[in-house]
């Protein structure tokens, strides 16, 4: 089987999560034997050094076109920047222009970045076309003016691929609520984490707090970070022994560090900024519970990542990772006062904590890259007739 897959980003190049999905994803795929060409915008990583040279599973076309910023970061409020849409539009035009894989047996494309290229191709060659959901425009916006026409673009994708996979339930049913996708062609594919990264519960003493609370995300809108702030604020009346760390960037930390001064708790708030990977694992063992209270999370990577550090976490309903979780603790993204309920809670017992903890981490097992990528290729064969049709949502 070979594919022809269209992405934004690939290591060493990482501006969001997208190119770590598809660099375990192809990495997965390869071992199952499957080939790829994996289609994505011209960077020079280091010098003259191109992407392509880091890796050897799959076959890297740079498209000579300048990605310059990722769809899920930056300080975007309303939109997208007119250089960003620029450099979207000029990346699907080329590769429109550019595509070679003629014998490739489908086209598999990500988010709506690609999906102009991935339809028309998909219109010249005939090929059966998948395509990825990692979010919505109305989750990277938490519903706050998304984009129009990015809407159009995801909801004429949605309806028109062979296939489409979401990152989970959640997204599907999103998919199928705001743009009338076929449901029978949605199928839930969960990412995975790399376990090897993070302490394991067995290594956390429960018993030594910090009273430390973290966030740790991309600090945007759809991340609830003000619903942290205002949880941090009735945690602080109850007790002022508590810290709570924000760790990340984006365009609501300057309304974060004004709220903090404002209610009087800046000196139990620190600010960490955005934290490198090879840091993640120390700051959530520094960690006495996550809090991720996301208006519309399509997944929730870092929430796996703290699980398997063995850290008691909360999310919110709206978290689609947690569809497939039990040992988490969930409320509503806006109920503040539950959220601190749950926050003084897991402070003050550590059995619950210890609990909670230890059983998270190994249910957080499931999710493996191995079992996305066998996942992916059933769907592949399901759009090519090779095996059973990937199930998609009964409802």
């Amino acid at each position: 089987m070979k594919v022809a897959m269209i992405g934004w980003e690939f290591p060493p190049f990482l501006a969001g999560g997208l190119g770590v999905h598809c660099l375990e994803l192809t990495l997965q795929l390869a071992k199952l034997g499957v080939e790829i060409d994996f289609y994505m915008p011209r960077v020079a990583a280091e010098g003259d050094l191109r992407v392509a040279d880091a890796h050897r599973h799959l076959n890297i076309i740079e498209v000579e076109a300048e990605p310059i910023a990722s769809p899920y970061g930056g300080t975007r409020k309303r939109g997208y920047d007119a250089a960003f849409n620029d450099a979207v539009a000029q990346y699907n035009a080329r590769l429109a222009r550019e595509f070679r894989s003629h014998d490739a047996d489908l086209i598999h494309a990500h988010d709506w970045i690609t999906a102009p290229a991935a339809l028309h191709l998909r219109g010249v060659t005939g090929k059966p076309l998948v395509w990825t959901c990692h979010s919505t425009e109305w989750d990277r916006s938490a519903g706050f003016y998304p984009q129009s026409w990015i809407m159009d673009v995801e909801r004429r994708v949605s309806r028109e691929a062979d296939a489409v996979i979401s990152v989970s339930r959640y997204t599907g049913h999103e998919l199928a609520r705001l743009y009338g996708a076929d449901r029978s062609r949605l199928v839930p594919v969960h990412n995975g984490v790399d376990f090897a990264k993070f302490s394991t519960a067995a290594e956390r003493d429960y018993g030594a707090v910090r009273r430390r609370v973290l966030f740790l995300s991309r600090v945007s809108r759809q991340k609830g970070p003000m619903h942290f702030m205002e949880m941090a604020r009735r945690v602080l009346r109850s007790r002022r022994d508590v810290e709570f760390v924000v760790a990340g960037k984006g365009e609501m930390l300057g309304e974060m560090v004004r709220f903090a001064a404002h209610e009087g708790i800046a000196r139990n708030v620190t600010f960490a900024g955005y934290v490198p990977e090879d840091r993640l694992p120390e700051v959530y063992r520094q960690s006495d519970v996550y809090v991720l209270p996301s208006v519309s999370e399509p997944f929730g990577i870092s929430v796996l990542e703290a699980m398997t550090s063995g850290l008691p976490t909360i999310v919110s309903k709206t978290t689609g990772v947690g569809e497939n979780l039990a040992h988490v603790l969930k409320t509503d993204y806006w109920d503040a006062d539950e959220m601190a309920d749950l926050v003084l809670s897991l402070l003050d017992h550590r059995v619950l904590r210890e609990t909670l903890g230890r059983n998270g981490a190994l249910e957080v097992r499931k999710f493996t890259w191995a079992a996305c990528g066998r996942k992916t290729k059933d769907v592949y064969e399901g759009v090519l007739g090779r095996g059973r049709p990937a199930r998609g949502y009964a409802s």
